[in-house]
């Protein structure tokens, strides 16, 4: 069954590039871009989460494929934006493009998600689709906006760790859900039903990357850019005395133009992060959310083989 949805959503993406008439260059980067940063070897896992929404309110798949396409290219053009911001994952294929040509290339996809929805032929569906996608970038893009302001602030709260994550990313998986359910013809109320555990189940995967990223230095560049990421935080809120003195200054080493985080460095933060429970305090968050959006999904009046795909995505997110 993947494999039909799979052929499908890569029928209609080709139709959608063709039409739009780009350059070669620009198609290839869209190609080679697509699926890249999917784990496991998935695809098409915003498309498909879409299409699973809209399987749980008895929709049609061939009514929704223009929002699953739409939802792809806008779920990559937000991480494409992100990596650029954050100057990380420069494994992925658009970190090996001048950040000008990454940025344009970021646009065009969410152009295309544009693109996507123009052919639901029904006009109330796709305002209301448009103004579902519309609404999403704004809000995640405020998220993000706030996201780097705390770069530069020294302390943050984790209720407003949990808010910007809420915004930022849980915005986006909880946008999937409800294009899915709007265009499976669902009530308003399952909708928004939908909608709420998407945003737990995307809290729950930032915090898992939270976590796995933060002593990850090669890789990721969290620590010494002070992004406010959930171990930063949780450090910040409960760290005393000499440690606290510590960890603020390896916090101000990028601000103080001290480039160099080296093995003394990285090995004192490791410490920290294992001798204060950095892992089991987010494995509990994680927790918490799992559990949040599996009571939604169960109290939600669907059918249950409909309910147990959507609560194995949650099982999967590890």
């Amino acid at each position: 069954m993947n494999l039909q949805l799979d052929q499908a959503i890569s029928r209609e993406i080709n139709n959608i590039l063709t039409s739009a008439q780009l350059s070669p260059e620009m198609l290839r980067m869209i190609s080679t871009s697509l699926n890249a940063d999917n784990k496991n070897g998935e695809l098409f896992k915003w498309a498909h989460l879409t299409l699973l929404s809209c399987d749980c309110v008895g929709g049609v798949h061939e009514v929704v494929l223009p929002g699953a396409i739409a939802m792809e290219f806008f779920a990559l053009a937000a991480d494409i934006f992100d990596d650029i911001q954050d100057q990380d994952n420069d494994n992925l294929p658009w970190r090996k493009l001048p950040n000008s040509n990454a940025v344009n290339l970021a646009t065009c996809l969410l152009m295309l998600g544009y693109e996507a929805i123009s052919s639901i032929p029904d006009n109330s569906l796709l305002r209301e689709v448009s103004q579902i996608l519309t609404r999403t970038g704004v809000i995640s893009s405020d998220g993000q906006y706030q996201e780097f302001l705390y770069d530069s602030i020294e302390k943050v709260s984790l209720e407003q760790y949990f808010e910007v994550v809420k915004r930022k990313s849980g915005s986006l998986t909880a946008c999937a859900c409800k294009i899915g359910a709007t265009l499976g013809g669902a009530s308003e109320v399952l909708v928004n039903q939908l909608a709420l555990f998407g945003t737990n189940l995307g809290i729950m995967s930032q915090i898992r990357n939270d976590l796995n990223d933060f002593l990850s230095f090669e890789k990721k560049k969290d620590f010494i850019y002070n992004r406010k990421t959930l171990p930063y935080v949780y450090l910040l809120t409960i760290l005393k005395g000499d440690e606290a003195d510590r960890f603020k200054e390896l916090t101000q080493m990028q601000r103080e133009n001290i480039h160099s985080f080296g093995k003394e460095e990285q090995e004192f933060l490791k410490r920290l992060t294992y001798n204060e429970g950095v892992g089991q305090y987010c494995t509990v968050m994680y927790e918490i959310f799992r559990q949040k959006s599996m009571e939604v999904m169960m109290a939600i009046p669907i059918l249950e083989k409909h309910k147990e795909k959507m609560i194995k995505i949650v099982e999967e997110i590890i």
